[in-house]
C-alpha cells in the first residue's frame, strides 16, 4: 500500500514556500529601502530649496540694501559741505530721505518674500495691489485696481511669488520711466491653468519691434520675460505709439495645488 503525502508535505511545496518567504522578505526590504530613499531625497530637495532661498535673500540684501546703505553713507558725508547753502542742504536731505524710504521698502519686500504665510494667490494679489498704489500715487500717477474680491486660496511657492513680484515691479518702473502716463490699471484674474496679471497705462506707447534700439528699455522687458520663464510662465507686451502699453503675465499653477484647496 502506497500512501501519497499531502501537497503541503511534498518537497516542491516546501521549496515554493521557502522561495515565497524569501521573496516576501526581499519585497519588504526593498519597500522599506525605497521609502527611506524617497524620504531622504525629499529632505535633500527641501534642503536644496532652502539653500537656494538663502542664496537669493543674500543676493537681494547685497544688491538692494547694500547699494542704498552705501548711497546714504556717501550722501551723509557730503551733507556738511552743503550747510552754507540752505537750498542745496535741503536737496541733499531730500535725497537721503528718498534713499532711506527705498531702503525701508526693500526690507519690507524681502520680509514679505520669505514669509511662508504669504504663499497663497490671494496674499500675492493683495501685496501687488498695495505696492502698486503706494508706488504710483507717490509719483502722482493714478492707480486703478481690478482684482476679484474673493480669490482662490491657491498655494504658490516663494520662488513664484518672488519672480512675479520682481517682474511686476519692473513693469511699473518702466511705466514711470518711459511712458509719460498719468494713469495705470492693474488687473488680476484666474483661468483654467493659473492666473493672469495685466498692467496697462495710458502713456505714449512704443513700437515693440524697435524696442531693442531704445536705451534701457530692452533690458527691462528682457528681465520680465526671464523672470516669468523661471517659473514656467510667459510675458506678452502690446503697445503702439500714442496708444499706451499693456504688459501681461501668464502664470501656471500646478493642477494639484488648484485641486487641493
Amino acid at each position: 500500500l502506497i500512501v501519497l503525502p499531502h501537497f503541503w508535505q511534498t518537497w516542491w511545496f516546501h521549496t515554493l514556500a521557502v522561495l515565497a518567504a524569501i521573496a516576501l522578505v526581499v519585497g519588504i526590504v526593498l519597500f522599506i529601502t525605497r521609502r527611506r530613499m524617497r524620504l531622504k531625497l525629499e529632505r535633500i530637495e527641501r534642503q536644496q530649496a532652502l539653500e537656494r532661498e538663502r542664496t537669493r535673500i543674500a543676493k537681494d540684501i547685497h544688491d538692494h540694501l547694500g547699494a542704498n546703505l552705501t548711497r546714504i553713507s556717501l550722501l551723509s558725508q557730503s551733507a556738511p559741505g552743503e550747510l552754507e547753502n540752505p537750498a542745496q542742504a535741503a536737496a541733499q536731505l531730500e535725497r537721503i530721505y528718498n534713499t532711506s524710504r527705498e531702503l525701508t521698502r526693500s526690507m519690507d519686500e524681502i520680509v514679505w518674500a520669505v514669509n511662508p504665510q504669504h504663499d497663497t494667490l490671494d496674499s500675492l494679489a493683495s501685496y501687488l495691489g498695495n505696492f502698486a498704489q503706494e508706488y504710483l500715487v507717490s509719483l502722482n500717477i493714478r492707480c486703478r485696481l481690478d482684482v476679484p474680491l474673493h480669490l482662490p486660496h491657491w498655494p504658490i511657492t516663494a520662488e513664484m511669488r518672488h519672480n512675479v513680484f520682481l517682474a511686476f515691479k519692473e513693469a511699473l518702473h518702466n511705466v514711470v520711466k518711459h511712458s509719460d502716463a498719468n494713469e495705470v490699471s492693474v488687473a488680476l484674474a484666474t483661468d483654467a491653468a493659473g492666473f493672469h496679471l495685466a498692467v496697462r497705462d495710458n502713456g505714449k506707447g512704443f513700437e515693440p519691434a524697435t524696442v531693442s534700439t531704445r536705451p534701457g528699455r530692452g533690458n527691462g522687458l528682457k528681465n520680465m520675460r526671464q523672470r516669468l520663464g523661471k517659473i514656467g510662465g510667459r510675458c506678452e507686451i502690446q503697445s503702439a505709439l500714442g496708444a499706451g502699453t499693456e504688459i501681461n503675465f501668464f502664470v501656471s499653477v500646478p493642477a494639484a495645488a488648484r485641486k487641493n484647496v
